[in-house]
């Protein structure tokens, strides 16, 4: 006689237990994240006199800036600062810098120190940079500039720190957190509670102050999130209370943000912040320049507010455009050079005509697809500029490292990077970082990987179940939807659509009688259409429930022929 399917509180309980919470109290911890566990955690190293400087300069009304980088984490991280200083202090003389990346590029730069310090700026704040800048702290030392460097990026190989006023950073040797993998906005959050209390006298902070960092704590979760940041320990907490918040943040910029999205008060989830609110926050420093999303999020009032967020929607729209005429071409390119094939186990690709603030996404692309670390740059004739992505186990910023007599500057981490070099180092470059990764990377590890948490039974998907499973959210970088993997199922139907018929959608069924069957999205798949149709397959896939139908649904990641005989 056939057994009931397991429930709901089954399922949710197997997948957690794969994952290494099989003890109930660390699956209650992780199912209801605490904020007391953020809010009461230690100080980051450094944050104590960063504070002090801080709260002097705003006491003493002396020249603020903060400096900020031009992407997600640096815009949200510059904006929290921002926000916090104003609640303590409405008059403030407080400003924001973001350096334009294609003419300025990453990071602290000396001519824009000397510039600020010209008009006026006696203290500087770096958010989600500075960590190397080794010159430039010592410039602005020389100028009277008190300097606090506030980042999460990896130091210098040679271990030398910039001579700063202070620097705040989760990972220094010697000096880490209880928890090291903060992105540069959730570094700047914790910075801005410890000045709202250090400001008050007290950890109870008054009520402008209260909702400054509740509303900067929406902030952090979009850095956290964009910037790929593992959603584990103080980052679990921060996406998981900044994305509640969000629907009712006061943020005007973050409200005209979300309406331009299409994201509303509704479903704010961190599929939303990568997918719709973080690609209009990228276009920005990619196609134009972060001031637009900065002032988004500080200065604007309604009617600019839904002008910029507009701005940068149609910003976002041409950037889709730009990279997938690269990602096509970068392709090309992969097949003409053989970077697919055994014996090249890196990409490393350069074109004249590729846009330098856009070919880090489609560095993500190649990753995907070919399972390789990968370069991409744009050549003007004199420089190389371009990104890095890289694979689980191998350090890109390592890799740029040992090939460092080839770069004029790179910065970054294990996963992402950024460099420069002279263009007729090119392939130099290229042969020895490629030789690097062929010496590093065992050949099997260049197979993309798919874990799968449980093989499960039809019978024990259902919307009841599914929305069980909703407490793991937020989902992400560490902490992945549940994906399982279903055998012997039947596709009962199969066809294409899409703007360009490029998905398939499909309808599976199993011989269990008490199954229904359960309709299932292959992204960019539909040439394999005749393959599937009317086959038996087994199925690796996340489940959801649709949007519209709002039936339980399958998001398939692979699918494998069966036939067993």
């Amino acid at each position: 006689m056939p057994q009931d399917p397991p429930t709901a509180g089954d399922l949710l309980e197997r997948i957690l237990a794969a994952r290494g919470l099989g003890d109930p109290d660390d699956r209650a911890a992780f199912l209801a994240p605490d904020l007391k566990l953020l809010t009461e955690s230690n100080p980051l190293s450094g944050t104590e006199k960063a504070t002090d400087i801080l709260l002097e300069s705003i006491r003493e009304k002396r020249p603020i800036v903060i400096y900020g980088d031009y992407d997600v984490d640096g815009i949200t991280a510059t904006s929290i600062l921002w926000h916090v200083i104003r609640a303590i202090d409405p008059e403030a003389p407080i400003s924001t810098y973001v350096p334009h990346r294609l003419e300025e590029g990453y990071g602290l730069n000396p001519d824009a120190i000397r510039s600020l310090h010209e008009e006026g700026a006696r203290t500087i704040i770096t958010v989600d940079c500075g960590v190397t800048a080794v010159e430039e702290a010592r410039l602005a030392r020389e100028l009277g500039v008190d300097l606090i460097i506030t980042d999460h990026h990896r130091a210098r190989e040679d271990g030398e720190l910039p001579d700063a006023a202070a620097i705040v950073h989760p990972s220094l040797p010697g000096k880490e957190h209880e928890f090291t993998e903060l992105a540069g906005a959730g570094v700047a959050w914790k910075i801005a509670l410890h000045l709202a209390r250090k400001a008050s006298g007290s950890n109870r902070v008054g009520p402008s102050l209260q909702n400054a960092l509740m509303d900067a704590l929406s902030l952090s979760a979009m850095g956290t999130i964009a910037d790929v940041m593992p959603l584990q320990d103080e980052n679990r907490i921060i996406a998981s209370f900044g994305l509640r918040h969000m629907g009712g943040c006061r943020n005007i910029g973050v409200q005209a943000l979300l309406r331009a999205s299409g994201a509303g008060k509704g479903r704010n989830d961190a599929e939303m912040v990568g997918f719709r609110l973080g690609p209009r926050l990228n276009a920005a420093g990619r196609m134009g320049h972060a001031a637009s999303a900065i002032e988004l999020f500080t200065t604007a009032d309604d009617i600019r507010a839904e002008e910029l967020a507009h701005e940068l929607t149609e910003l976002n729209t041409k950037r889709q455009a730009v990279e997938k005429a690269i990602t096509t071409r970068a392709h090309e390119m992969v097949l003409e050079q053989g970077m697919a094939e055994p014996g090249s186990h890196a990409i490393v690709l350069r074109h004249q005509d590729w846009h330098p603030g856009v070919v880090g996404i489609v560095c993500s692309r190649l990753v995907e697809k070919y399972g390789r670390p990968t370069i991409l740059m744009q050549d003007d004739g004199e420089f190389c500029r371009g990104s890095a992505r890289s694979i689980s186990g191998y350090s890109i910023h390592e890799a740029l490292g040992v090939c460092d007599e080839h770069l004029e500057t790179y910065g970054g981490h294990h996963m992402a990077a950024g460099m420069t070099l002279a263009s007729d180092s090119f392939e130099d470059f290229a042969r020895d970082l490629i030789k690097h990764a062929n010496d590093s990377i065992p050949e099997s590890h260049l197979m993309p990987e798919l874990k799968i948490d449980l093989e499960v039974d039809r019978t024990e998907i259902s919307g009841t179940v599914i929305r069980k499973l909703s407490a793991m959210k937020p989902f992400g970088r560490g902490n992945p939807g549940p994906r399982v993997l279903l055998k012997d199922m039947r596709v009962l139907t199969a066809l294409a659509f899409g703007r360009s018929d490029n998905h398939l959608k499909l309808r599976l069924g199993t011989e269990d009688e008490r199954s229904k069957p359960i309709e299932a999205i292959w992204w960019g798949q539909a040439e394999r259409l005749e393959q599937v149709r009317h086959r038996s397959v087994d199925v690796v896939a996340k489940m959801e429930i649709d949007s519209y139908s709002k039936r339980e649904s399958l998001v398939i990641d692979d699918i494998a022929m069966v036939n067993r005989g």
